[in-house]
Order: structure tokens, then C-alpha cells, then sequence
């Protein structure tokens, strides 16, 4: 065996493997844990801070919502008119901390009011919707607020008339208290979108920070890679940068959710931990980020180290465990030899270290047994096989024998008249228990008998014979088949201690006329194949089975067998044939396989053939006989 494949160098693989297992566990281990108090503590710090900045952005959003509210809550509970509209609404933007302008739209009460749209800047600049004939009411933004439950903020936006600034818009919808869901207009504040971006810059400036804050809608509104300008949502962000292990963070932005993961940066393989705070109802979130880069360097390191020293370690244990394994599994090895030998059916060699007390001791006695053990086996099987090949010898001679008993196939003639005799039998084993005869007594008579003994193979060939003979014997003495069968009653019971039994139907018929007399002995009814392929089934009572008990009462059936006309006797065998799916032959394929144009060998033959190619693939289950008597008569000849 070569030494890669032997058991010693096995044991040291597995020695080996071993200590490394236990060694990536250790490294496993406590990397694992010096991680977790890493990531604790950057978690705790990081968490902090983005809620912190996320306060601050909510309270800066809040105050702004809160205006809008109140301002929403003043016009919906007082009647003002335009010029009071406008202080209130002045008033309204120079109260909100960094508030850029306030837009309010009211539409008319009732037909023929004038509506009110005029927005509000923090410079002190007006701008009269309805005066200027801009028309609002197709905006997407004035239709969205008047078709909402509650105020919204807008994406971050550009707006030139503001002084070239980028902005956010809270909106919200007017509606008079009591009023249902009639919705009157809006009202809305513009908040620089630098008022917003500025609460978290002190954040976003520190080494391996990053800091990120998203719209309502998704649109980056802060974010270190992308500029504002670019317009781009942080879903195309990940898609088009190839960030997907943010995609965690992008689903929880979507369901306003809180969530914290640590996550490898697709493009420059930083290892970061990332904080999802949203900011309070408004719809923003704030995306928090910190690197980790240098602080797992330094534990990637120790751990490196911590492996290198284990790996030698494991190799050298390994080398002194092989050394140790060849002492214990040389034993072995030998047994592994002697085992081969066996193999090779070398049965001759014995066992070594069958002296031994141990384990191997014991392995080498167990084969060693296992030898001696095949060589008496192997003895057996020879003596076994002889003996089998006797007995097939023996059973094919039996065979040839009870199918030598049998009658050929005949054809009298008598004058015009020609009667065919026919029979075909196949045992389901070496020998079997179906049987027929033929008998021709006096110038113009045949008889005739088709059988089935109740048993298979050798008991019932023997009883076969034996029923055979004893109707043969009594076919030459009588004058009607019921004498015949009573006489066989009479006999087969006598030494019947196995209570074997036969059916029969025997019969008789004048070569001349066809006149035919016919009895059973518990067996089927024969078939009447008329000439013209009119089948019927002869109405034959039937005794009792031959070898039972003594009878005397078989009732005869008397017909003539018109020229043309086949007489046909079976065996259950044809009828009980069974498929592969558990199918019958029966007698309606019995019936429909026979054809009138046929003589009685071709008849049998013909039935037999498709009996088989019926049962086929299914082995044969019961033996098969069938037995035809038909009978021609030249033109001319009388009937």
C-alpha cells in the first residue's frame, strides 16, 4: 500500500487536522470576541451620535411643522382678509429660524370670492400667484398637499427666485375646522437646505466618517460621493456605484426604520459600521458611518500571528504522531495483507497475530475464523451445486417422461369423415399435474379426457400418472365416459392419504357421425366452436373432483359434433393466466382467440401463443393445457 493511502499516515492527517480545528477555533475565538468589544463600543459611540444629530435635525424640522400647523389652525378658525393674510403669513416666516419664505393659497368660500395665493420671502419679496396669472393649481406639489391627509416635506430642490439656493419645502393642507375633508388650500415654508446639512458637517468631518442624509423620497441630500447637483436617489446610488451592502440600509430608509450593521464597503473593502436613524416623523433619515479600518488591522494582525505559531505547532505534533502511528498500525497493515490474500481467494495462508490479547488479537482471530468458515462454505456450495445439478438432471429426465406418457396428435378417417385430435401442454414447472389422453376403442370410438390435478410440480406429476393410467384402464372397459369417471372415483381414492384431487372431463365420440357423449368431474365446461365462428359453452353438469371420495353420479351431456366444428377442453391455466398488472386471460379472450378456419393443432397452437404473448412479461403461474377435436367430412358424404 503506498504510504499516502496507509493507516499511519491517516492517523497523523487526522491528528494534524485535529490541532488545526482546535487552533481556528482558538484564532476563531478570540478574534470573535475582541471583535464584539470593538464593535460594542463603536456601535454605543456611533449610535450616540446619530441620534444626537438626528435630534437636532428633528427639532430644527419640528418647529417648522409646527408653524406651518398653527398658521394652518389661525386661518382655518378666523375670518382674515388678504392684507391681515399677509401679515400673518409674514409673520409666520420671520418666526422660523432659518425659514427662507412662506407660500399660503386659499381658495374662494363661495362663487364670485377672489382666491389667495402669495408667497412670503425672508428678504421681503412678494410674489402674487393670482396678480401673475401662474397658474398653481396644475402643480404637482399644490395638488399633492390639497389631496393629503397631513403636511409633507419635499425633495431638496433648486430654487433661482430664492437667491439660487437649494431648498425643502414642509407643505401642508388648509382646512376649516368641522368642515369634513373639504380642503380650502395650503400652506407651506421653505427651509435652505444648508439649515439641515450644516446640524451634521461637524459629524461628517471626522477621520472614517461618514455621514448621509436622505429625502423623504430617497434623494441624496448629503452624502460625501455624490453631489447634490447629480439629483440622485440612494437606491441608483447603490445600483449605479455597486454599494449593495447598503441595501440593508436603503430598506430600512424606505420603512422609516431604525437599524444598526456592521457591513464591508463593496468598492474600497473597508470594514464600517452603519447607524439608520430616522428623523423623527418628517420622513428624512440620517445614514451614520464609521470606519473601522485601522483598529481591525491591528486585531487581524495578533490573530495572524496567533495561527502562524499554532500551524507549526499542529505540523510538528503531526510528524510525532506518524511516528507514533507506525508502531500501533504495522499489526494492522499485516491483517490488511492476510485480508487481500482472502480476497484473492488465497484461503490457504494463516492469520498472524491471532496470539495477541488486544484489540488487533482480536481482529486477527475473527479472520481466521472467517477463513476456516469459507472454506467449509466453499465445500458446501461444491457438494451443493453437484447435488443441484443432479437433481435439475433427475427433473429434466421427469419431465421428458410425463410428456412421453402423453398421446401425440392424431387424425382418424373413416370414409369421408376425418376426425383431428389434438392436445398441447406446457408445465408451469419441471413437471406438472395438467394432463390429457386419447384413447381410440373399437373401430369408429375415440375417448378422450382433459385434466388438472390440484398441486404443482413433482406430487403432481405423480398423481398424474396415476390418474392417467387408471382412466385409460377404465376408458377400455367401459361404455360411457360416467362409468369411466365412477371407476376412476372408486380407484384414486384408494391410498389418497394427501388428499390430492383431479378434475376431468372425459368424453367420447363416433369418428363417423361425430356423435359425442361428455362428462365432468368438476371440471370447466368445454367450448362448441361451430363452423361458421358461433361460440358457445356445451352445458356439461358436472360431479364431484376425482380422489375425494367415491362417486357415481356424473351426468352425461349427449350432441353430435356437426363436420366443420371444434370441440375444445382447457385447463384453468388458460382462463387464470395473469398479466404484469394482475389481469386475467379469461374466457373472453379464450373466445375471441379461436378461429373455425383452423385445424385442431393450429387451434392449440394458436390459443397457447396468445396466452403468452397476453401474460408476457409475467412468468407463468399455472400449467397450460388445451385439448381440439374437430372433425371435416368431404363434399358429397352424408351428415
Amino acid at each position: 500500500m503506498h504510504w499516502r493511502h496507509s493507516l499511519r499516515t491517516r492517523i497523523a492527517l487526522w491528528a494534524g487536522l485535529i490541532n488545526v480545528l482546535l487552533l481556528v477555533l482558538l484564532v476563531l475565538g478570540t478574534g470573535w470576541f475582541a471583535r464584539r468589544l470593538i464593535i460594542q463600543d463603536a456601535r454605543l459611540d456611533t449610535r450616540a451620535s446619530a441620534q444626537e444629530a438626528a435630534e437636532r435635525l428633528d427639532g430644527a424640522m419640528h418647529g417648522v411643522t409646527i408653524t406651518t400647523q398653527g398658521l394652518s389652525e389661525l386661518i382655518g378658525q378666523a375670518r382674515l382678509d388678504p392684507d391681515e393674510l399677509v401679515i400673518t403669513l409674514r409673520a409666520m416666516v420671520r418666526a422660523t429660524p432659518g425659514a427662507a419664505g412662506g407660500l399660503l393659497i386659499l381658495e374662494p368660500r363661495q362663487a364670485g370670492d377672489a382666491p389667495f395665493a402669495r408667497y412670503i420671502a425672508a428678504d421681503g419679496s412678494d410674489r402674487d400667484f393670482v396678480a401673475t396669472g401662474y397658474d398653481y393649481r396644475a402643480q404637482g406639489w399644490y395638488q399633492r398637499t390639497v389631496a393629503s391627509p397631513v403636511g409633507w416635506w419635499s425633495e431638496p430642490y433648486f430654487n433661482e427666485t430664492a437667491g439660487h439656493r437649494w431648498m425643502v419645502t414642509y407643505n401642508m393642507p388648509l382646512r376649516d375646522a368641522g368642515r369634513g375633508v373639504v380642503t380650502r388650500g395650503m400652506v407651506s415654508l421653505d427651509l435652505p437646505l444648508e439649515t439641515l446639512t450644516g446640524m451634521v458637517e461637524s459629524l461628517a468631518s471626522l477621520p472614517g466618517w461618514r455621514v448621509s442624509l436622505v429625502a423623504p423620497a430617497g434623494t441624496l441630500a448629503l452624502n460625501p460621493e455624490v453631489a447634490l447637483e447629480q439629483r440622485q436617489y440612494l437606491t441608483d446610488y447603490i445600483q449605479r456605484s455597486g454599494r449593495h451592502d447598503l441595501a440593508p440600509a436603503a430598506e430600512a430608509v424606505r420603512l422609516r426604520k431604525a437599524l444598526q450593521m456592521v457591513h464591508t464597503d463593496a468598492i474600497s473593502g473597508e470594514t464600517r459600521y452603519t447607524v439608520v436613524e430616522p428623523v423623527g416623523q418628517s420622513g428624512w433619515s440620517l445614514l451614520v458611518a464609521q470606519s473601522y479600518a485601522l483598529i481591525m488591522q491591528r486585531l487581524h494582525r495578533a490573530l495572524l500571528l496567533l495561527a502562524a505559531v499554532g500551524a507549526l505547532l499542529a505540523l510538528v505534533c503531526m510528524l510525532l504522531v506518524r511516528k507514533l502511528a507506525k508502531r500501533i498500525s504495522l499489526p494492522v497493515e499485516r491483517l490488511s495483507a492476510s485480508a487481500a490474500h482472502l480476497a484473492q481467494g488465497q484461503y490457504e495462508s494463516p492469520v498472524p497475530h491471532t496470539y495477541r490479547n488486544d484489540e488487533v488479537g482480536q481482529m486477527a482471530r475473527t479472520l481466521e475464523h472467517a477463513r476456516g468458515s469459507i472454506q467449509r462454505q466453499l465445500r458446501e456450495i461444491e457438494e451443493m451445486g453437484a447435488a443441484r445439478q443432479k437433481l435439475e438432471s433427475e427433473l429434466s429426465i421427469a419431465r421428458d417422461i410425463q410428456l412421453a406418457m402423453l398421446p401425440r396428435g392424431r387424425v382418424i378417417d373413416r370414409d369421408r369423415s376425418h376426425l383431428e385430435a389434438h392436445a398441447q401442454l406446457e408445465p408451469a414447472k419441471a413437471v406438472g399435474g395438467d394432463f390429457y389422453s386419447f384413447i381410440e376403442a373399437g373401430a369408429d370410438r375415440l375417448w378422450f379426457a382433459v385434466g388438472d390435478v390440484s398441486d404443482k410440480g413433482v406430487p403432481a406429476a405423480l398423481f398424474m400418472a396415476r390418474t392417467v393410467t387408471v382412466l385409460e384402464v377404465a376408458a377400455r372397459a367401459a361404455d360411457c365416459p360416467d362409468q369411466v369417471l365412477a371407476e376412476a372415483s372408486r380407484r384414486l381414492v384408494e391410498g389418497n392419504d394427501t388428499c390430492m384431487f383431479a378434475t376431468v372431463l372425459c368424453g367420447c365420440i363416433d369418428v363417423r357421425n361425430g356423435d359425442c357423449v361428455l362428462a365432468s368431474a368438476g371440471h370447466d365446461a368445454p367450448l362448441l366452436l361451430h363452423a361458421d365462428g358461433r361460440t358457445e359453452t356445451l352445458p356439461v353438469r358436472s360431479g364431484p373432483p376425482l380422489g375425494f371420495e367415491v362417486s357415481g353420479e356424473f351426468p352425461l351431456w349427449r350432441g353430435r359434433l356437426a363436420p366443420g366444428a371444434t370441440l375444445l377442453g382447457y385447463t384453468d391455466g388458460i382462463t387464470e393466466a395473469f398479466n404484469a398488472q394482475d389481469q386475467a386471460f379469461g374466457e373472453a379472450r379464450l373466445i375471441a382467440a379461436l378461429s373455425p378456419h383452423l385445424d385442431a393443432k393450429a387451434q392449440c397452437e394458436q390459443l397457447v401463443a396468445q396466452v403468452h404473448a397476453f401474460a408476457d412479461p409475467a412468468p407463468q403461474s399455472d400449467d397450460i393445457t388445451v385439448l381440439a377435436i374437430r372433425l371435416r367430412q368431404d363434399a358429397g358424404s352424408p351428415q
